[in-house]
């Protein structure tokens, strides 16, 4: 049988309490959303729900990568690619990205499913992530939320069986987003809810149900994405289910885009039954509707995930962070760091890639020397990505450009392998400690020109990472 086999998610350490845009104090308990932080985009977040859903498994059967997002970083250039690198997969790995969509999660998972029940890949791995931003003031900005969920689709016995699906395509101009804009824009709100969020979405239940194999009206549980609570609700109710609706995550998360309802699904496959089924409904341009059924429970991480919060205190943190803040200059806008030299390096900024001499010792960056032994040419590969760490020293500079300054940078030494000078990060300067506990995240190093250049950082190490 062919299903999903493994799940996993990232959500960002920051979190932004509401009150904050609306001017008062934060307050412990007051619905907030989980915000990407000045060095995290959809890309960055897609790499660790990877890493998160593939744990210690091989990578070797991974023969289709699909990235899915309204909010990657590029219009041309996929995004696919270099995940790709930064996972480490093999080079003979296909990679599409889908977009323009918040049903490019539900379109990507289906995609994989397809590609695996015919034979053209032994595996495919799904990344579905959005860093949904709202112009300021807008609901969008305070129902938003950031998160990324992974999927990895294989033969055998299943973790989550996906029994049917239908679709419903519905052009609507009810959300939109052209290039250029940086913000999402929106019809009248009564419009988008009737005519862009439950028509499509009970029309799409309704082709799943007519299609026999599967009955929404029978099922354990519901698994609805929603722009906000009130459209959560309503499609709940439509769907003669409110008591069997899971939670949205609205008020801790956020309506986090083409992510949103698979968030739910992995949050639900750590506690449902096994037997249990569930109508998942994603929206976007018409609606997807999946039949699924639990084979086996998830390693239970949700609750380590939420529970891992850096909450911000100030609006002005948000803004600067998000880039929001009107400056004196504008920032230049050239080419960057030279095409040559990034694929000269690419191993070692994408996969953390080092070397190991014939003496034994490792080496980052990668060297012809050995600074061991002296002798030349006797290295064999090594990626360090995996491996966790130890802070040995540090250092606190104010003047890199941060959104919360000052900026920790130490040198880590990594388990069995080199000393490493890396970024920390989700960490307040003031809880660095020497000797700490670390490991790596793949994460956004800067943006020159215009254009996202990546690395690795460390982050405190924890249970939830």
């Amino acid at each position: 049988m062919t299903g999903i086999v493994a799940c996993g998610a990232w959500i960002p350490a920051r979190r932004l309490p509401l009150p904050l845009l609306a001017g008062k104090a934060a307050r412990e308990g007051a619905p907030e959303r989980a915000l990407a932080w000045a060095d995290e985009d959809a890309l960055t977040m897609a790499v660790e729900a990877a890493r998160d859903c593939l744990g210690g498994r091989d990578r070797g059967d991974i023969e289709l990568l699909l990235f899915a997002s309204t909010t990657g970083p590029y219009a041309e250039k996929q995004g696919a690619a270099i995940i790709a690198a930064a996972l480490g997969l093999a080079p003979g790995v296909r990679t599409v990205d889908v977009g323009s969509s918040l049903r490019g999660g539900t379109q990507a998972l289906l995609l994989a499913l397809d590609a695996v029940r015919a034979g053209s890949a032994r595996a495919a791995l799904v990344l579905v992530a959005d860093c949904r931003e709202g112009a300021p003031g807008s609901a969008l900005e305070a129902n938003g939320g950031d998160a990324a969920v992974a999927f990895l689709l294989a033969g055998g016995e299943p973790l989550i069986e996906v029994i049917d699906s239908a679709s419903e395509s519905a052009e609507s101009v009810d959300v939109w987003r052209r290039h250029g804009d940086r913000f999402t824009h929106a019809w009248e709100e009564r419009f988008v809810l009737a005519h862009g969020y439950l028509e499509p979405a009970l029309a799409a239940a309704g082709r799943l149900g007519a299609r026999g194999r599967f009955d929404p009206a029978r099922c354990d549980h519901l698994l609805l994405s929603a722009p906000d609570r009130k459209a959560h609700e309503a499609l709940a109710r439509a769907l003669g289910g409110a008591s069997r609706a899971a939670d949205p995550l609205l008020g801790s998360v956020g309506a986090c885009g083409s992510a949103h309802a698979l968030l739910q699904l992995v949050a639900l496959a750590e506690t449902a039954e096994p037997g249990a089924s569930a109508l998942l409904v994603n929206h976007g341009d018409g609606a997807d509707a999946l039949g699924l059924r639990f084979r086996r429970k998830a390693e239970a991480r949700m609750t380590a995930r939420l529970a891992r919060r850096l909450p911000l205190t100030s609006p002005d943190q948000y803004r600067r962070a998000r880039d929001l803040l009107v400056t004196e200059y504008a920032g230049n806008d050239f080419q960057g760091i030279s095409a040559t030299v990034h694929r000269r390096e690419r191993a070692e900024d994408l996969a953390l890639a080092g070397q190991r001499c014939a003496c034994g010792h490792a080496q980052f960056p990668r060297e012809r020397i050995c600074g061991a032994c002296g002798v030349a040419d006797r290295f064999t590969d090594e990626v360090f990505a995996e491996r966790r760490g130890r802070l040995l020293t540090y250092t606190l500079d104010a003047f890199f450009p941060t959104p919360e300054p000052p900026t920790a940078v130490g040198v880590v030494q990594v388990e069995d392998g080199p000393r490493i000078y890396l970024q920390l990060t989700d960490v307040p300067a003031a809880d660095v400690a020497l000797g700490m506990a670390l490991e790596f995240t793949f994460r956004r190093i800067h943006t020159v020109g215009g254009r996202p250049n990546y690395f690795w950082k460390c982050r405190p190490r924890g249970e939830a990472a």
